[in-house]
C-alpha cells in the first residue's frame, strides 16, 4: 500500500483491514478558478461539473471517478532498510549483453535517463537483474511498467523466477497481487495512484500505446518517481526524440542465440482484403499457412477484432483437426489462453495486436494477415516480427506478411530488420547472416 494515494472507496476495496486512522488525507481536486478545477491523482485540469454541482476529473476516470468532494488518503513512506537480495538466475549473459549491464549500472552515477534500445529477444530483462538487484539491496523501490498488460504478466512471472524470495506486487485493470510494496510491476494508468515513491523506474516498451505520445500518461511516471530517481526506458523501436532526450543510449542489435532476425517474406494477394471482409483465405494463403504449420505453431495477427473472429471460423472449417484459439483484448480468458500457448496447447493462435510485444512463445512461426492495414506501423510490424524464434533451438521459424500492396511502412519495417541483422553481423555478434 505504501505510496499509493487512493480514495476511501479504494482503501475499502484493495486493503480492507487497513484502519485510516493514521493516514494523511488531502483533497482529490484543489479548485483553481469558479469554472476549474485540479485533479490531485493525475494533474488534469478539471472544468467537467455534474447537475449535483461538483467537478470530476475525466481524463482519470477509469480508475474510478474523482470528484471534487473526494479526498485522497495515504501513509508516510517507511524508512529504507539495505538487505541481501537473493537472485536465482544461473545463466550468464553474453559478452556483448554484460558489457551493456556493467555500463548501464557504472552510468547510474552520471546521470538520470537511460535508454537500452535492444531487438526483440535480445535478453533486455535479464540485463536488469543486476541493477534491480542492487537497488532493492540498498532499500530502494523499484517499479517495472509498460502499457500493457500481458507483458506486465509475464514479466511478473519472470522476475518471481528470478527474485523468488521477493514478494513483487503487480496491478493492471484485471488483476491485483499484493506484496511488500518494495518491487512493483504494473501497468502505466496504475502510477496514477502514485506520487513521489520510486528510486528506479524501468519503462518496458516505451514506444507502445497508449504510452507513446501520451503527455498524461508520461507525466504520471515523472510523478510517481522521486526527484533523485533514475529512469531506464527499455525499447527495441525507439523514436528519435527519445533517443535524443535520454543521458545515455545502449544499443544491442542481436538476440542471446546469436541468430539473425527473420527477415518477413511477403506474399501478395490481392484480393485479401474482399475475402477477408466475407470471411475467407484464398488458396494461396492457406496453402502457405499450412506448410508453416507442419513445421511450428503459428501465431496469426488480424487487423481487427471482427476479421480475427470471421477469419477463426473459416480456418476451424478448412483445418478442423487443427487445435486453435483466438485472443484479443476484451476476453476474458486472455491470460489463460496466452499460458496455453506457452503450453503449446495450440497449434494456432489468431491474436489483434495485443500480443505483438513482450511475450515469448517457443517454436513459433508468424503471420501477418493484412500487412498493409494503418494499425500495423512500422513498429507494430517489427515488433510482430520479433515474435519469431526468441529463444531454444532453431526450429526454421518463419514471418510472413500477407498483403494485398507493397506499401511504404511494410518496406521500412523490412529495412529496420535487415539494418539491425547487417550491424549484428559487422560488430561481429551473430555466427552467420
Amino acid at each position: 500500500m505504501w505510496g499509493q494515494y487512493l480514495a476511501l472507496e479504494e482503501w475499502q476495496t484493495f486493503y480492507p483491514k487497513v484502519s485510516l486512522e493514521q493516514a494523511h488525507q488531502l483533497p482529490a481536486m484543489n479548485q483553481i478558478s469558479v469554472d476549474s478545477y485540479r485533479c490531485n491523482r493525475c494533474g488534469s485540469i478539471c472544468q467537467k461539473q455534474v447537475p449535483a454541482g461538483f467537478f470530476y476529473c475525466y481524463q482519470c476516470i477509469t480508475l474510478g471517478r474523482m470528484t471534487s468532494q473526494k479526498d485522497l488518503y495515504f501513509f508516510p513512506v517507511p524508512e529504507k532498510k539495505p538487505r541481501e537480495i537473493f537472485l536465482n538466475w544461473d545463466k550468464t549473459l553474453s559478452i556483448s549483453q554484460q558489457e551493456i549491464a556493467d555500463q548501464l549500472q557504472a552510468d547510474q552515477k552520471k546521470g538520470a535517463s537511460f535508454l537500452l534500445w535492444a531487438v526483440t529477444g535480445a535478453g533486455k530483462t535479464e540485463m536488469l537483474f543486476q541493477l534491480i538487484q542492487r537497488n532493492l539491496a540498498v532499500g530502494n523501490r523499484v517499479c517495472l511498467t509498460s502499457p500493457r498488460v500481458d507483458v506486465c504478466n509475464e514479466l511478473h512471472l519472470r522476475m518471481l523466477q528470478a527474485f523468488p524470495q521477493e514478494e513483487i506486487n503487480l496491478y493492471h485493470g484485471q488483476k491485483r497481487i499484493e506484496g511488500a510494496g518494495q518491487f512493483v510491476i504494473c501497468t502505466v494508468h496504475q502510477l496514477l495512484r502514485y506520487r513521489d515513491y520510486f528510486d528506479l523506474m524501468i519503462v518496458d516498451e516505451v514506444d507502445a500505446f497508449p504510452y507513446a505520445n501520451n503527455p498524461l500518461l508520461q507525466a504520471t511516471v515523472e510523478k510517481a518517481q522521486v526527484r533523485s530517481g533514475k529512469r531506464v526506458y527499455l525499447s527495441a523501436t525507439p523514436n528519435a526524440e527519445l533517443k535524443k532526450a535520454v543521458d545515455f543510449c545502449y544499443r544491442l542489435p542481436a538476440r542471446f542465440h546469436r541468430r539473425p532476425l527473420p527477415v518477413p517474406e511477403i506474399l501478395l494477394a490481392v484480393t485479401l482484403a474482399k475475402k477477408m471482409y466475407r470471411g475467407r483465405l484464398s488458396q494461396k494463403v492457406l496453402s502457405r499457412l499450412l506448410a508453416l504449420l507442419g513445421k511450428n505453431d503459428v501465431l496469426l495477427f488480424c487487423p481487427s477484432v471482427s476479421s480475427l473472429l470471421a477469419v477463426a471460423q473459416f480456418l476451424q472449417k478448412e483445418f478442423p483437426d487443427c487445435q486453435m484459439t483466438t485472443v484479443h483484448a476484451q476476453d476474458q480468458e486472455r491470460a489463460m489462453k496466452v499460458d496455453g500457448m506457452r503450453q503449446a496447447k495450440y497449434q494456432l493462435l489468431l491474436t489483434t495486436t495485443i500480443l505483438e510485444r513482450g511475450v515469448t512463445f517457443e517454436k513459433v512461426s508468424v503471420v501477418v494477415l493484412e500487412a498493409s492495414h494503418r494499425v500495423f506501423n512500422q513498429a507494430a510490424l517489427v515488433q510482430i516480427a520479433g515474435r519469431a524464434d526468441r529463444k531454444g533451438d532453431f526450429h526454421e521459424a518463419e514471418v510472413v506478411f500477407v498483403t494485398s500492396e507493397m506499401t511504404l511502412t511494410i518496406k521500412k519495417a523490412l529495412a529496420e530488420i535487415k539494418e539491425n541483422n547487417q550491424l549484428a553481423f559487422t560488430r561481429g555478434l551473430l555466427n552467420e547472416m
